[in-house]
């Protein structure tokens, strides 16, 4: 299904901000926007990501996700846990099926 615009990025900044303040630290807060943590995750999930997709990475999706994170920072990897919970808060916000996906 296609989503208006404007509840795309309001989904994206909430994906965002999620992944920006779990991942620090040991990506330095001052250093990640929400912005590039979406770069980071759309690297990995593709362009459309959505809770849907989110909400079913694997273990290894989840890992791969944390060693992209502390590539692009140049930093340590956040955790796998600091991943999970990143996905978790985001799911907070916007729950599965809430941008109309199947």
């Amino acid at each position: 299904m296609n989503q208006p615009d404007s509840l795309r990025y309001d989904f994206e900044q909430a994906m965002g901000e999620s992944f920006a303040e779990s991942v620090s630290p040991p990506i330095p807060f001052d250093e990640v926007s929400a912005h590039e943590c979406c770069e980071v995750i759309w690297s990995l999930a593709g362009r459309n990501v959505t809770p849907t997709s989110l909400a079913t990475l694997t273990d290894d999706q989840i890992a791969l996700l944390s060693t992209q994170f502390g590539a692009y920072f140049d930093s340590p990897a956040p955790s796998a846990t600091q991943i999970t919970t990143a996905i978790a808060a985001t799911l907070a916000r916007w729950p599965v099926g809430s941008l109309g996906e199947a």
